[in-house]
């Protein structure tokens, strides 16, 4: 089952769906007695395929014992023990759904969610949804107030999310913990608190989840819902950050560089810059190559620095971008390139940067009406390069 899934409502933050099936039972669940009518044929497959384990579930299951169904269903789904037969294993799951069961009334929720083991359908997951969160299944709460959040297939209701998302909350559930804070601080379902945004956030933080620390370090830098402070701010920055979250990362090597809420120290700035850098976060990449460029710094490194900002501007980071053109039209840390200097440069005016276009001009004065076509030419056929490792969180 799902374990624990400016203001603060600037910040977007995705809601993931729960994506485990579920073998566990509730307490209270209807289950048939064994002079249930005998099952159709199509679930009774050669038994020489099977697992013993999988021979055991199907005769329960055929008896009419609707957690074996469950069990059995998602052996069939995942082709575990048995050959995967996804048609089969919903009609198990619908047999043991319709005895009330709330896994197997998540497992077929999931199913038409997610739309892996048959047509996907919104509506059809939103009916089997409510009925396992009607029985209590906390996972089946969360993935139903994030279909309500969405709209997606079915209306849109963040009243009802909301309390959904307070309903699996208070059962432990960290994400919804998580959700019902944005909720709280963005008037999303319910009345704007930020009070009750932060108590939730906090919760969520202490129980690991590294959006909420990073979320609950804005807070208490900002005084939204807390008092501000900026040791308790870095605390939660650091926690974040140790749990690999890249913003935290880049944020909290800032503060460390810079000595903001903690001692300086170059080497933690550098450590968490490099972290970050690894994620693929563009900010940490050029505040990284400046720093490998630093004449007082040891480990100075122009190759890499260039590396690192190269990587950064092809995603498309104006910062990144403009300091590129500036050393390439310089000439002094890099080789002189006036020409990749004025396509750099021109990508980052693109983003407004003043700075960007004044040295830009400078720029076209060293090349010839042919190199200016061609430059600009790149400028308008630019694509950002994906970014597959930034957590994003």
């Amino acid at each position: 089952m799902i374990s624990s899934a400016p203001r603060l409502d600037r910040i977007l933050c995705a809601v993931a769906l729960a994506v485990t099936l579920v073998v566990g039972c509730a307490p209270g669940a209807a289950q048939a007695s064994k002079a249930s009518p005998g099952q159709p044929s199509v679930l009774e497959p050669d038994e020489s395929t099977l697992s013993p384990k999988v021979r055991s579930l199907m005769a329960k299951a055929q008896n009419g014992d609707a957690h074996a169904q469950n069990e059995l269903a998602l052996a069939l789904a995942q082709g575990t023990g048995a050959p995967k037969s996804p048609a089969v294993a919903l009609r198990w799951w619908t047999l043991a759904a319709d005895k009330g069961l709330p896994a197997a009334q998540f497992n077929l929720g999931l199913a038409y969610d997610q739309g892996s083991l048959t047509a996907q359908n919104a509506t059809l997951a939103k009916g089997w949804y409510e009925k396992a969160a009607a029985n209590g299944n906390v996972a089946a709460m969360y993935n139903l107030a994030g279909l309500l959040s969405s709209g997606h297939g079915v209306p849109m209701n963040l009243a009802q999310a909301a309390t959904l998302y307070e309903g699996a909350a208070g059962h432990g559930h960290v994400k919804s913990m998580y959700n019902l804070a944005l909720a709280y601080s963005r008037g999303h379902g319910l009345e704007r608190d930020d009070a009750k945004a932060a108590r939730w956030m906090l919760k969520a933080a202490e129980a690991g989840h590294s959006r909420a620390q990073y979320l609950m370090a804005q807070m208490y830098a900002q005084g939204l819902g807390v008092h501000k402070d900026a040791v308790k701010s870095v605390h939660w920055l650091e926690r974040a950050a140790k749990a690999g979250h890249s913003r935290a990362q880049y944020s909290f090597a800032v503060h460390c560089q810079q000595g903001k809420g903690t001692a300086r120290n170059h080497e933690a700035a550098l450590h968490w810059y490099r972290e970050a850098a690894s994620r693929n976060h563009t900010g940490a990449m050029t505040n990284l190559a400046l720093i490998m460029l630093d004449n007082a710094n040891p480990d100075r490194n122009p190759a890499e620095a260039e590396r690192l900002l190269v990587n950064a501007a092809e995603q498309d980071d104006p910062k990144a971008q403009y300091n590129l053109g500036v050393l390439l039209l310089s000439g002094q840390e890099l080789a002189a390139n006036p020409e990749q200097a004025y396509y750099w440069l021109s990508l980052a005016a693109r983003h407004g940067l003043s700075e960007a276009k004044a040295l830009r001009e400078q720029a076209a004065k060293e090349l010839s009406r042919s190199q200016l076509d061609a430059q600009a030419k790149r400028v308008a056929a630019f694509k950002a390069k994906a970014n597959d490792k930034d957590d994003g969180r």
